[in-house]
């Protein structure tokens, strides 16, 4: 029924992908043509073509399938949040529409596992090239950037009661605390690492890190939600009079709810993006000690993922670099 391919990405067969079509869109759906697209590092993607079917142009994503793992391993690759972001992923979205930000259409989310161990879902198509294709010129990029800046300050604008990970029922899987959320993505990421003998002892560093000094993140007391793999890549743009506008801010299996300067983005040196964001960041010792940490807590997660889940050897080192450099950067602060 499935094809492996290195990583976490698996391939499905055309009959599974036919089947798939007709549970959805029924049995005189027929399918004019496919492509597997590629690009992401997590879900594999296709485009369909359909005839005789509500939608006749359509994206099918599918999560990594349950109980695999890749390369051999004996414990599971994904973490927690990793399992549930995908069936979470609508009602991120309906996030968005109320308040405005241009999301995709999901037509249909399955995390049954009753026709295939995974959860997938289909979505509309939608005419549009990513953010960083070449053919936008540099002064479009700017307004573009500008807008961006504008979505994600909305976006950052909505609060929920719990710090965490959304969940596809609505609530929240997480604390009212954000050092506990903070400390317990710490600790996963750590005993993945320890599993496969990665980086000893200085996950315990960092983990530690949201332990010591939980009062300084504790500041933080209104969880507000962050896409939190926000990048040229997860911004659709398409033309409307003559311009180009952002028609979908997609990829948000990974958002929580957490600190805004969580966010990645905000350390874009982009003067338009930060423009259209309207607000400054914390510059206090404190909103940079934090700042800091969620930049250590980032870089020690991807090096462990590129290293050891999506097989990227080299993108993981640079990452493992960068948080040993980082980390000593945080051990010369003086917080107390």
């Amino acid at each position: 029924m499935i094809t492996m391919n290195s990583g976490l990405h698996q391939t499905i067969t055309t009959e599974m992908l036919h089947h798939l079509v007709e549970k959805n869109f029924g049995t005189a759906t027929i399918v004019k043509s496919f492509a597997l697209l590629h690009g992401g590092l997590f879900n594999t993607t296709y485009r369909i073509q359909l005839e005789n079917a509500s939608h006749t142009d359509v994206i099918l994503r599918l999560a990594p399938e349950r109980g695999v793992m890749p390369s051999g391993s004996e414990s599971d690759p994904l973490f927690s949040f990793e399992r549930t972001m995908m069936v979470a992923e609508p009602v991120v979205y309906e996030h968005y529409r109320k308040a405005g930000i241009p999301a995709p259409n999901i037509i249909a989310c399955d995390d049954s596992g009753l026709i295939i161990p995974r959860t997938y879902m289909f979505m509309e198509f939608i005419p549009s090239k990513q953010l960083d294709h070449p053919s936008i010129s540099e002064t479009e990029k700017e307004r573009l950037y500008h807008q961006l800046g504008g979505y994600t300050a909305v976006m950052h604008q909505i609060e929920s009661a719990s710090f965490g990970w959304p969940q596809g029922d609505g609530t929240i899987k997480g604390s009212s605390h954000w050092s506990e959320v903070l400390h317990s993505f710490a600790e996963e990421t750590v005993l993945k690492a320890s599993q496969a003998g990665y980086m000893p002892g200085v996950g315990n560093e960092i983990a530690d890190m949201f332990i010591t000094n939980k009062d300084l993140f504790d500041q933080v007391t209104v969880p507000v939600l962050v896409h939190n793999d926000l990048w040229e890549a997860n911004v659709l743009v398409h033309e409307e009079n003559g311009e180009l506008h952002i028609a979908a801010i997609i990829d948000g299996d990974r958002s929580m709810f957490a600190d805004r300067e969580f966010e990645a983005i905000l350390s874009t040196e982009s003067a338009a993006f930060h423009e259209g964001y309207g607000r400054t960041q914390d510059m206090t010792d404190e909103g940079q000690a934090r700042l800091l940490a969620y930049r250590i807590l980032s870089s020690y997660f991807n090096a462990y993922v590129h290293e050891h889940q999506v097989d990227q050897p080299e993108a993981g080192q640079k990452y493992r670099e960068r948080t040993l450099n980082l980390l000593e950067q945080w051990k010369q602060l003086k917080l107390n």
